[in-house]
């Protein structure tokens, strides 16, 4: 479903917001062509978006491991703090979109998720927590397309991510707090979700 956005703050409730994007795309698709072209561009960014998620995922975890495996938990921080950013940004620019992981409870400050990320994940929490499934969304905002994803913890992630003084060991968490003095990303479960993949398309004319 591609849902637009311009109607956000008119109702707080979220099944509500979810209905009333769905009355608005009947409305505006009011010819066959309109509705194969709205079918055409969720399949086919669905499936950009899915690739570069998973591109980028494999990526950036494929040098965490070799950083791991070289010089330990501290290797892998300082890997996080000093290339994360830059492989992301080299992918981006290779592949002509904008990608970026963000959260509501975040390590970097610059992954700081904004309203309508906040928004979205509001609802991927409300559907893993009721055991749905859970799929990428899309948003047309402005001149771009926006892909979301889910970020779910894995048993791996709670290495940085879980509890300190428990999955976290005390020198792992006084090496983060160094790294990043106001970090937010620790607490959490397995199987809980840490933040979105979210990536903006240009729409061509």
């Amino acid at each position: 479903m591609v849902y637009r956005d311009n109607i956000f703050s008119e109702l707080p409730d979220m099944k509500n917001l979810i209905l009333l994007f769905a009355l608005v795309m009947l409305i505006s698709c009011n010819s066959k062509k309109t509705l194969q072209s709205y079918s055409q561009l969720d399949t086919t960014y669905i499936s950009r978006g899915n690739a570069l998620a998973k591109l980028s995922f494999e990526t950036l975890s494929g040098e965490l491991q070799r950083a791991l495996q070289t010089g330990g938990i501290d290797s892998a921080l300082h890997y996080c703090n000093l290339r994360a950013y830059p492989i992301t940004d080299s992918l981006s620019l290779a592949h002509q979109a904008s990608i970026k992981r963000v959260s509501t409870k975040v390590r970097n400050p610059r992954n700081k998720a904004d309203e309508l990320a906040t928004f979205m994940m509001k609802g991927f929490g409300i559907d893993l927590s009721e055991g749905n499934t859970i799929t990428p969304k899309l948003v047309l905002k402005d001149d771009s397309v926006l892909f979301f994803k889910p970020i779910v913890t894995q048993p791996l992630c709670l290495t940085c991510h879980g509890t300190p003084g428990k999955e976290v060991t005390f020198s792992t968490d006084a090496s983060i707090q160094k790294l990043y003095p106001r970090d937010k990303a620790v607490g959490y479960k397995n199987n809980e979700l840490r933040g979105l993949w979210r990536i903006a398309f240009k729409v061509k004319n």
